[in-house]
């Protein structure tokens, strides 16, 4: 009986990572580039992204997204949501995570999918969908912008991470 039981604990551990999810690309919040003026106005603790504790000027973080299927062979990847892991708890502060595509050639900028946070104060995950046919890296660029706005301390906004599958 203790040796079923102790089998059965063991397998179910070995479930867990099944039942996550997973993700062709993802980045922790901390790691976006940081528009120039921007940084007195973010703090970092550990992957996440926040305001400064006396700040509530505006900033602005991207994230190249880079392509990973088949080790970067495969031009048009079958990628289909962006997922943003956010913390927002006040209508005075508020995060917008929009993933971009760049024409390599004419400069033409395409908004694909946009996530904008809610006053929850849990952390949670907000997913966007698109087409999964969206992605083309022979002939666009891609990248996540996430801006962050806040008009008092008071207000929790933070970026987690962004991911994409």
């Amino acid at each position: 009986m203790k040796k079923t039981l102790m089998l059965l604990a063991v397998l179910a551990l070995l479930a867990v990572p099944a039942m996550a999810q997973t993700y062709d690309w993802s980045q922790p919040g901390s790691t976006g580039n940081l528009h120039q003026s921007a940084v007195f106005n973010a703090s970092t603790a550990g992957p996440t992204l926040k305001f400064r504790s006396t700040s509530t000027t505006s900033f602005t973080a991207r994230y190249n997204v880079t392509n990973t299927v088949g080790s970067g062979t495969t031009k048009t990847p079958a990628w289909s949501n962006l997922t943003a892991a956010l913390t927002d708890d006040s209508s005075l502060g508020s995060v917008t995570i929009t993933l971009y595509e760049l024409d390599k050639c004419s400069g033409t900028t395409t908004q694909i999918c946009q996530i904008a946070s809610t006053d929850d104060p849990a952390a949670k995950c907000e997913t966007c969908n698109f087409s999964s046919s969206t992605f083309d890296f022979a002939n666009n660029s891609y990248w996540i912008e996430a801006v962050f706005t806040r008009s008092s301390t008071a207000a929790n906004a933070q970026l987690h991470s962004v991911a994409i599958d």
